[in-house]
């Protein structure tokens, strides 16, 4: 098995949480006897969220005749490693990358061997904005995004839609991967008052934007791709993201046997509960192995003909299939922080 995450760069640390998922799930599956007889192995690949680095580990991936890939994470790298995959005939299987572009692309789209675990982008901000329209929050919006397409893709998602809502949006500003002030663009922001800001930047980036609007004393809540949790949880226990609502794809705090155990073991060996990423890396390891037998086969083509009839039940309950573009991000999660503590205000399908 395939794996193309960028282990170094900006988003080395969600690319470490993921691979955490894809170890404990084949430790798992081998010590289950594998799958067809035979111990799943891993190559791993560094594409450092950079889409030339990322066709070039799907280059090696391919010349070590992989039979399926997981990756690549970062939407921008997922994006340039889907005409190689195509060419070479080998499945690959996202369950972080959100740009809605792979939609369009994949399946009826074009491109028959991408795969997509988790909701779109445009799947969670429809989600969001519903429940924010529903309980009326946020009257006025800044967004703030990095400038890559996972960024830009979320804001194309969420401002048609705030705005079909009445959300009016202030302004909205693309910054750079490795920011290293946030300052200047929040103290801008900041002016018109905004009800929220809707943020969507990788982990680092988006800790670092935070750790600044406590410096300015802020009090702002956040939205869009906003994460609660994580290494966010130093500024929610601070105080720093009271009021914030956010879509996401996975929560340990659902109620399922399953998931508990998974968190559990996580926690058992890495000292933490799992987040979204880790959860990816879990159960797409686990939808391409049950793939691999029930295609009966470790043949690429087979695996890709086996994934799209799939019925996978996830680590959270609910039995999931790809549509005719590829994709089977049915569950959306709201999160929501009050005083100080992030719980789960809604999990709706987004089909």
């Amino acid at each position: 098995m395939g794996v193309s995450a960028p282990y170094s760069g900006p988003a080395a640390a969600p690319a470490e949480w993921e691979r955490w998922g894809i170890d404990l799930a084949v430790k798992e599956i081998n010590e289950a006897g594998g799958v067809l007889g035979r111990p799943i192995e891993i190559v791993a690949e560094d594409n450092r969220c950079n889409p030339s680095e990322a066709a070039n580990a799907a280059n090696k991936l391919v010349a070590e005749k992989v039979v399926a890939i997981l990756g690549a994470h970062c939407s921008s790298s997922t994006l340039a490693s889907m005409p190689i995959i195509e060419q070479a005939g080998i499945p690959i299987l996202t369950g972080v990358s959100s740009s809605p572009k792979i939609t369009e692309l994949s399946g009826t789209g074009g491109n028959k061997w991408t795969f997509r675990l988790n909701p779109s982008d445009s799947a969670m901000m429809s989600t969001l904005v519903n429940y924010m329209g529903e309980k009326k929050l946020f009257s006025k919006v800044a967004i703030i995004a990095e400038d890559t397409d996972f960024g830009r893709g979320g804001v194309a998602a969420f401002t048609p839609l705030a705005e079909q809502a009445g959300i009016e949006i202030l302004s909205t500003d693309f910054v750079a991967q490795n920011t290293p002030d946030y300052t200047p663009v929040l103290t801008r922001v900041s002016r018109a008052k905004p009800d929220a800001i809707a943020t969507f930047l990788l982990a680092a980036d988006q800790l670092s934007l935070l750790r600044s609007a406590m410096q300015l004393g802020l009090q702002i809540p956040y939205t869009g791709r906003a994460e609660l949790g994580g290494k966010n949880m130093e500024i929610i226990e601070a105080g720093g993201m009271d009021g914030s609502v956010s879509a996401w794809t996975y929560s340990n705090e659902i109620d399922d046997p399953q998931n508990k155990a998974f968190g559990e073991k996580i926690k058992a060996e890495h000292g933490v509960l799992p987040v979204l990423q880790t959860w990816a890396g879990y159960d797409t390891m686990r939808m391409v192995a049950q793939a691999i037998k029930e295609a009966g086969s470790d043949d690429p083509a087979k695996i890709r003909d086996a994934l799209e009839k799939i019925q996978f039940r996830t680590v959270m309950g609910p039995v999931v299939s790809f549509d005719d573009h590829n994709q089977a991000g049915e569950v959306v999660i709201i999160l929501g922080v009050k005083d100080k503590k992030v719980s789960i205000l809604d999990m709706v399908s987004a089909k």
